[in-house]
């Protein structure tokens, strides 16, 4: 809701100043810098995978799944996961369109492709070479089944391409770290 209002505060603001802006709509940001340049592990997060790794640092004893009966492949919600070196360079080309004059644009940022919360489990397991331990709770309130980006707006305008697709390679940039 919030950043739907924004967005529609900065429109505003283009109609009332000429000020133009492209809003980046993430979906699923994980990952770390894959050259290990830049880090800084999350803390406290809500989010899917970082919480797998928790769970294999012993930080926490299990990793609990939200639901297994969702109308997906393996009942898990699917979701698309975005490299953050993606959502960086979709940042950098979108400044240098504006730069030349692109008229301001909402575009989202994902792969186009979904993994469910299972095929996350099941590609840490893979790049660990672990077993994670899993135990199912009921679905949360809200949660849809499935969430996965249309991005084709982006790659037009921008000529924006995600170069993190392959979901075992995005997990492998955060095991690296950690």
């Amino acid at each position: 809701f919030t950043k739907l209002e924004i967005e529609k505060f900065m429109q505003w603001y283009d109609q009332l100043k000429n000020i133009k802006f492209v809003a980046l709509r993430y979906f699923n940001a994980v990952g770390y810098d894959a050259d290990g340049d830049i880090r800084g592990k999350e803390i406290n997060s809500q989010n899917l995978l970082p919480i797998i790794m928790e769970v294999l640092s012993g930080k926490r004893s299990e990793l609990k799944i939200f639901g297994n009966d969702y109308p997906t492949p393996d009942g898990t919600c699917i979701r698309d996961y975005i490299h953050v070196s993606d959502l960086a360079s979709a940042h950098v080309l979108a400044l240098e369109k504006l730069a030349q004059g692109m008229a301001s644009q909402s575009l989202n940022l994902g792969t186009g492709k979904g993994t469910s919360v299972k095929e996350m489990v099941e590609a840490v397991e893979k790049v660990s070479g672990r077993k994670v331990p899993v135990v199912y709770a009921p679905r949360r309130a809200g949660d849809p089944a499935i969430l996965i980006a249309s991005a084709d707006k982006a790659r037009s305008l921008l000529g924006w391409k995600p170069a993190y697709t392959d979901i075992c390679k995005i997990v492998q940039t955060v095991y690296n770290i950690n």
